[in-house]
């Protein structure tokens, strides 16, 4: 799998091998320090343990008064030990045991202090004692030496193998966290399948909730709720488009009729001129229309009619009965209206309303009956009805 640098695989990847090689690095680098420590305690335990068996075989031969035997107690305490060097010298200089003494890299502090000396191109730890007053060479002077090398060599092959170590853990954790990765990003690409199914004719779709996609949750919801207003507002969309196609095909319609009514037979020029100026009303009623149409569409999203005048509801009743006059004739049908009252509102759209209800009526009323409109004023209300006669309308679709 090639992995992109911007994509979330990759960086999850190398933010997690990052992680590993700074744990693996760190535990390391401690365990390391550690062990150095560790094996130091032990050589410097050991140093002091042999400084003491030294001196005790140097007290021994001063209580038998036999000195050679210390030589060959000596030896005996090197054999298995083949990184352990043992000097022996007089408080004058002279060599007892073990040949030329090696000086330290540095003049010691204390007889007690572990210091660092070369013989014969061997690194050296060595541990300085001083003969007691009563022993055979008063104020004489032990050196117990061993070998760093062997502790050397150990914590390299331990750094190496903490390296090798480091490096697999790194690589594994690589390896495994894109596999650990890859399924746990495999809700996402689930979700990108199901927003890419989703389209203008499915806009009832949306993103699948599942319970072990908690960090998704919230972008779910996020998501569905976008989708929910969207599909809201092509939901209001449509709606304004089948609005203006249903309240431009009145006006339209009488248009056509009247024109049609015009053309069928020859007109004076009064009648021309009556017909023009009907015809000039009706396009401002389709301008009217159009801004009404708007309003609708902007009070879907929450704008309101800001003010309102005295509306005589009557008068409005008489002209949209006069407006839809070619459909009534068209229709076979009759419309009057009964009743009158007063009320605060906005007229265009009253008139719109009844339109609507008058085209409905008309719609569906058989032909020869009558269509009627019934204005009816309480103390603080305006009743508008229209009846027509003709089939009822379901029990399961009113409202």
């Amino acid at each position: 799998m090639t992995l992109r640098p911007g994509s979330i695989t990759a960086r999850l990847k190398l933010g997690l091998g990052a992680i590993a090689l700074l744990v693996f690095s760190v535990s390391g680098v401690i365990l390391h320090r550690s062990l150095a420590s560790d094996l130091a305690v032990a050589d410097f335990e050991g140093l002091r343990s042999k400084s003491r068996v030294v001196l005790h075989f140097i007290e021994e031969a001063r209580r038998s008064g036999d000195l050679a035997a210390i030589t060959h107690h000596l030896d005996d305490l090197r054999v298995g030990h083949g990184g352990l060097q043992v000097w022996l010298q007089s408080a004058s200089g002279d060599a007892i045991y073990g040949g030329a003494m090696p000086a330290p890299a540095s003049q010691p502090q204390t007889l007690s202090t572990v210091q660092v000396a070369s013989s014969g191109g061997v690194r050296l730890e060595i541990l300085d004692a001083r003969l007691a007053e009563l022993s055979p060479w008063p104020r004489g002077l032990v050196r117990v030496g061993i070998d760093t090398q062997p502790r050397q060599q150990l914590l390299a092959a331990h750094r190496n193998t903490l390296l090798s170590v480091g490096a697999l853990g790194v690589v594994l954790t690589v390896g495994l966290s894109g596999v650990s990765v890859r399924r746990g990003l495999s809700a996402v690409k689930r979700l990108s399948v199901e927003a890419s199914a989703i389209t203008p004719e499915s806009l009832g779709k949306r993103l699948s909730e599942t319970p072990e996609d908690d960090e998704l949750k919230g972008l779910v919801q996020a998501f569905n709720a976008v989708l929910d207003r969207l599909e809201t507002a092509y939901g209001q969309m449509e709606a304004f488009n089948a609005n203006v196609a249903h309240e431009l095909r009145t006006p339209l319609a009488t248009l056509i009729t009247g024109a049609q009514v015009m053309l069928s037979s020859r007109r004076s020029a009064e009648q021309l001129k009556e017909a023009f100026a009907s015809t000039l009303e009706d396009l401002e009623q389709m301008n009217a229309l159009v801004s009404d149409m708007l309003f609708l569409a902007r009070a879907d999203s929450g704008d309101r009619v800001q003010g309102g005048v005295l509306v005589d509801i009557g008068i409005e009743a008489d002209r949209t009965i006069r407006y839809c006059d070619a459909l009534l004739q068209e229709a076979g049908v009759g419309a009057r209206h009964t009743g009158s009252a007063v009320a605060l509102c906005d007229r265009a759209l009253i008139r719109r309303a009844l339109v609507n209800l008058l085209l409905n009526a008309i719609r569906y009323t058989p032909r020869g009956n009558d269509v009627l409109v019934e204005v009816q004023q309480s103390s603080d209300q305006v009743r508008l009805t229209v009846l027509n006669p003709g089939t009822e309308i379901p029990p399961e679709v009113r409202l």
